[in-house]
């Protein structure tokens, strides 16, 4: 393979690259492959020559696709999916299908995401406008050797344009439907002859494209902004330094979720007062891309994220040291109307705040070297506060009764049964003390307004890795490489949590209590009727004090008989039917002194490898052999669906570390005009964490195994010189190998019955990720003077139907076909105007489906932006 002395000097003063150096880097848009310059495996090397999978995405690509942040990444990148779920911060990034870690700030994503060499920790902190950039990459495959934790699924490495020492820069402005306004700007230029600056800021607002029928008034807006600013000091020609310091906000009502299935309990919510509803609105099941929603709360996403770095470059002679310093502040404060209607039933307020600090210290050879290598370490320290509370409304009480309604009963009767279990199970002569005690449910307590579960939870994360990788060329052909990495992560957890609902605070096993005082009135002749059960403690009182052993031998029959009822048949017990209407779980705080495997510590470590043969088959023609493993830390559940880990499963409050292990295949080639890369993959996650909404709430569990093997074919070719075409094909076939603590869903009858919180779905495929998913462009450039010159570019997006969750209607499906479109004109001194439209057919599909909250038989979702379209003007200088 050849050596790049130039390319790897550039690299050594002005590139970033993330945690241990992965990054890609791309000079420019050309149909011409050789001027592609990647990085990836710490050697300057051409897109064609480097033997890994990566896609490299230029800023001339960003601007001719209106792509204003990362979720419209996808677009142009098949094998990434980025999905923005309840709210602006809960954005989950999947690679080749594997990835996870929004809902949840315990859960870390397997998807790193690198913004100018610097680990953002959190989804929040990535779903930015995106500011001025260079390039785009992204790393498909875990890239634990280098990027340490929390890449198991590959990477995302975002690079900005550098301050330069002549004077420069751009201002932009659009205007859309939905009346988006949009801006940005940059100004670069020298301070002294060493020091130069870059100054950058946008701004992004429209209108919602949901409307909520309650109000009116709109949600899925955009209210954000962002100003950068960089200084670049290089006070000799062998040492550089790059300081950013960086602001940001987001405040906006987002995001809308519309009824796909409505089940009898949204319908009760919708059916008038006079029919036994609660006459509040509920939006159309049939219609749902009309994105109507019903919203009675203020919903509100407030985020803020400021952060600075320094790096610093010295070329030592032969090899390069690199320190990257970084200091970072996210916070995160909201409000989410949890039931998805019109009624007033619960609030999801969220308060969340992250301080994270790291350091990247690393040493790189230089220099044309038979063999080349690269040295480092990398901290991390992170503290993670949330404040989460789910606060019943005023209309809870008045819902439940009409959940409660076909089971005979309703909440005073409930509360009324809760007093006779408190007198048969607790005090003094309580008759069936097995079963308690028991504290009753005060008359008129279940469901009150302004009750519910109140959480505050803190996480201090630290983790260090110690990483090394080499190239050898073995001949001129053939290169060998290596790399290791020991990766070290201590996470230290506490939770208090307070629930004041009585109901849910209520223990229904305790009902069995009734059977054995129906089988005990029976033996003693006086049955009981738990609408008068006065006889029947007078006749049992009577029958203790005048013949104790016949008493005796009653009570210790009826008990033995209706435990032994109880284990044959459950359902005997009055009260288990209800035990759904029980919306959380006792509280455990944690860690918790009685129970040595709930400390609040997870202590994981664990050794990355990479080994790698490339080979040149010919000048034009090279292949690439990849065995890696990769590492994910192990992750809390910091809300009020944390369980205390059972013993017997493991399954509880924490998920341990995921695995992985990747084969891969590839092959490039590059000809007069273009390229093809080809690459086969068989992915495997040991303790893949699934963090699976179940109608109430999130169940955290690791899978034994969950593998994906397919294809990736990406390709560019200029036909002439002014049409160029781009062409990419992801195939995926993934699958649980082994999952039998998967949480329960109220939609999988086949593998969950009544009462059960656990399925197999062990051989079945995994949802939500695609078989085929396809990207396509053209672009045409035309010269109509010497100064003036226009261009088009189309695009189409396909993606294969696929199912939204494991075992569910046929309706929670989505299939994607996505026209984008752009033509614009350009002059010599810099001016540009375009006009340009996304999902211009207006394609309808579901970003991600659920179980609506506490309404069984109801599936909620949310969907797509719908058509968007508008001008842009743009003036560089």
């Amino acid at each position: 393979m050849m050596k790049q002395d130039s390319g790897l000097k550039v690299f050594s003063t002005r590139l970033l690259m993330g945690v241990a150096l992965g990054a890609v880097a791309t000079t420019g848009v050309s149909a011409q492959s050789d001027q592609i310059v990647v990085t990836a495996t710490k050697r300057a090397q051409t897109l064609q020559e480097v033997p890994i999978a990566v896609s490299v995405v230029d800023a001339e690509t960003i601007e001719k696709s209106q792509i204003n942040d990362l979720i419209d990444l996808q677009t142009v990148v098949p094998s990434l999916r980025i999905t923005q779920l309840q709210n602006s911060s809960q954005t989950n990034f999947t690679i080749r299908g594997f990835g996870n870690g929004a809902n949840n700030p315990g859960i870390e994503s397997s998807v790193g995401v690198f913004i100018d060499g610097v680990y953002r920790s959190r989804s929040a902190a990535a779903v930015l406008d995106l500011p001025t950039l260079e390039r785009v990459e992204v790393l498909r495959g875990p890239q634990s050797t280098l990027f340490g934790k929390n890449v198991s699924a590959g990477a995302i490495s975002i690079t900005t344009k550098m301050p330069e020492f002549d004077w420069g820069g751009s201002v932009e402005a659009s205007y859309g439907n939905y009346d988006q306004v949009l801006f940005k700007g940059s100004l670069t230029g020298p301070l002294t002859d060493t020091l130069a600056f870059r100054v950058s800021g946008s701004t992004n607002n429209r209108k919602g494209y949901y409307t909520n029928i309650v109000d009116g008034t709109d949600q899925n807006e955009r209210d954000r902004w962002a100003v950068r600013g960089q200084l670049l000091w290089e006070p000799t020609e062998n040492l550089s330094f790059r300081m950013i310091g960086d602001y940001n906000k987001i405040d906006e009502n987002c995001c809308g979720a519309v009824t796909i299935l409505n089940g009898p309990a949204t319908q009760a919510i919708g059916a008038p007062v006079a029919f036994g509803g609660l006459g509040e609105e509920i939006t159309d099941g049939t219609d749902p891309f009309s994105r109507n929603v019903a919203v009675d709360a203020e919903t509100f996403n407030v985020l803020k994220g400021k952060g600075i770095s320094l790096q610093g470059d010295w070329d030592l002679g032969g090899a390069q040291l690199t320190s990257i310093t970084a200091y970072r502040e996210q916070s995160d404060f909201g409000n989410t109307d949890v039931d998805f209607s019109g009624a007033d039933l619960a609030q999801n307020p969220q308060d969340r705040s992250y301080e994270t600090f790291t350091q990247e210290i690393r040493l790189a050879s230089t220099g044309d070297n038979r063999l080349d290598w690269l040295i480092g370490g990398f901290y991390f320290n992170e503290d993670v506060f949330l404040q989460r509370d789910v606060v019943f409304g005023t209309q809870q009480r008045d819902f439940v009764n009409i959940l409660l309604s076909p089971l005979g009963s309703d909440l005073l009767t409930v509360e009324g049964g809760s007093q006779l279990i408190g007198a048969l199970t607790t005090g003094p002569t309580a008759l069936f003390p097995e079963f308690g005690p028991v504290t009753p449910i005060p008359f008129g307590a279940s469901f009150v307004p302004g009750s519910g579960v109140f959480g505050t939870y803190n996480m201090d994360n630290e983790s260090y890795s110690l990483f090394g990788q080499f190239d050898f060329d073995v001949t001129d052909r053939l290169t060998l490489s290596g790399g290791i990495s020991y990766i070290n992560d201590s996470k230290s957890a506490t939770g208090v949590s307070n629930l004041t609902d009585s109901f849910s605070l209520f223990d229904m096993s305790a009902g069995g209590s009734f059977v054995a005082a129906t089988i005990m009135g029976n033996l003693i002749g006086t049955p009981f009727d738990p609408t008068n059960p006065t006889p029947f403690f007078v006749a049992a009182q009577t029958l203790a004090g005048s013949n104790p052993t016949a008493f005796t031998a009653a009570r210790d029959g009826a008990l033995a008989g209706a435990q032994g009822a109880l284990a044959a048949d459950p359902s005997l017990n009055p009260f288990a039917a209800l035990t759904a209407a029980q919306f959380f779980a006792p509280q455990v705080n944690f860690p918790n002194p009685a129970d040595p495997l709930d400390d609040g510590k997870l202590d994981s470590d664990d050794i990355a490898w990479t080994a790698r043969l490339g080979y040149d088959l010919t000048d034009s023609l090279n292949a690439y052999f990849t065995y890696a493993t990769g590492f994910k830390a192990g992750a809390f559940n910091l809300s009020s669906d944390s369980r205390p880990p059972d013993p017997l499963t493991g399954f509880g409050r924490t998920a341990q570390p995921e695995d992985v292990r990747l084969l891969e295949l590839g092959v490039k080639t590059n000809f007069n005009g273009g390229y093809i890369n080809f690459a086969i993959f068989d992915q495997k996650i040991e303790g893949f964490q699934s963090n699976v909404f179940n109608g109430t709430g999130f169940d955290l569990a690791n899978a034994g195994e969950q593998s994906v093997r397919g294809f990736e074919i990406e390709s560019l070719y200029q036909v002439f010189e002014p049409l160029t075409l781009t062409f990419a094909l992801t195939y995926l076939d993934p699958e649980y190998d082994s999952f039998t603590g998967a949480g329960c869903t109220p939609f999988d009858v086949v593998n969950c019955g009544a009462g059960e919180d656990f399925r197999d779905l062990s051989g079945t495929r995994v949802a939500g990720v695609h078989e085929v998913s396809l990207t396509t462009s053209a672009t045409y450039s035309h010269n109509f003077s010497d100064t003036v010159s226009g261009y088009g570019r189309i695009e189409y997006i396909y993606e294969s139907d696929v199912s939204l969750i494991e075992n569910v209607p046929a309706s929670l499906t989505r299939e994607v076909n996505v026209l984008n479109a752009s033509i614009g004109i350009e002059t010599e001194s810099g001016f540009e105007v375009m006009v340009w439209g996304r999902n211009l057919t207006d394609d309808e599909y579901y970003l991600q489906g659920f179980p609506t909250v506490v309404q069984s038989g109801s599936a909620s979702g949310y969907t797509n932006p719908p058509r968007t379209y508008g001008v842009t003007v743009r003036k560089s200088f």
